[in-house]
């Protein structure tokens, strides 16, 4: 079990309790924090691992109202040096992966692989930060705007850096730290996002974690990836019943519905020409 110093593990969810707290559990498979907080407004939450303390906060309602909370509010709550905050779409899963040197650093989160080399270390859903960037984000010159890790890293971050001295990890100690959408090493501290779950969920694990994701999910684009992802991984019935599913929803998107009915009927022509194939190899034998 590797102790991180400092260090408080924490997580903000009023839409899926349950998995937010399955999110905390398996980081302390990994790690020992020294404390544990899942704020919500939930009054029950399932198979709570009894490591975590729930903290009652106002219901959170949309991703504005969780930006709110995190920049401007999660201060109040921190007692200790460091916050590791994780959300049900992203944890720990490789406690070896962990580096005191993170700590030397504000602010880490997985890079972002569609941004400039310099501003492109940031995703929030699985990230590191000290409690001197949480004070530093109570300047009144710093707005609560969504998302939050835009705000730290992208709209706010000079003004962090000249006023406060910040330091935001650069991209080599953020690609050690987690993935999000960079093809993954296997070495990383922990991952973000719904569509990466294929690397540590077998079909079925897979199968009963997307029975527990709200219908919205299947709405958007990381719906779509997760669909993708599978199909390179070569789970392609897999990748067809969540495309379904997808597709079932009425308020999926006009132009998400259109990506779909592309790539199910690409996948559609590649199983026929591996049937073909095999048909083929048959009759040769």
């Amino acid at each position: 079990m590797i102790a991180i110093p400092r260090t408080s593990l924490l997580c903000a969810d009023c839409q899926c309790p349950a998995l937010a707290a399955r999110a905390l559990a398996l980081s302390l498979r990994q790690c020992a924090y020294e404390r544990t907080q899942l704020f919500t407004d939930a009054r029950d939450v399932p198979e709570l691992d009894p490591r975590i303390e729930i903290v009652a906060i106002p219901k959170i309602s949309s991703a504005v109202e969780y930006s709110r909370f995190v920049l401007k509010d999660l201060l109040r709550f921190a007692e200790t040096d460091f916050v590791q905050i994780v959300q049900w779409d992203g944890y720990v899963t490789n406690g070896a992966g962990w580096r005191d040197a993170f700590l030397d650093y504000d602010y880490i989160g997985a890079r972002w692989w569609f941004r400039e080399n310099g501003r492109n270390v940031g995703n929030g859903g699985f990230s590191l930060r000290s409690r001197r960037l949480l004070e530093a984000l109570q300047d009144p010159e710093i707005k609560a705007t969504d998302p939050e890790d835009n705000a730290i890293c992208l709209d706010n971050r000079e003004l962090l850096e000249r006023r406060y001295g910040i330091r935001i990890a650069p991209a080599a100690v953020a690609d050690a730290y987690a993935f999000e959408g960079t093809r993954p090493s296997g070495r990383e501290f922990g991952f973000h996002r719904l569509f990466n779950f294929p690397h540590f969920h077998d079909e079925a694990g897979l199968a009963e974690l997307m029975a527990m994701v709200p219908d919205s999910i299947f709405c958007s684009e990381v719906a779509l990836t997760l669909v993708r992802n599978l199909l390179a991984l070569g789970r392609n019935a897999e990748a067809l019943r969540y495309a379904s599913k997808a597709m079932d929803q009425p308020a999926l998107p006009p132009v998400l519905r259109g990506d779909y009915e592309r790539l199910v009927k690409a996948e559609i022509k590649r199983a026929h020409r591996r049937e073909r194939r095999v048909r083929e190899q048959n009759r040769a034998v």
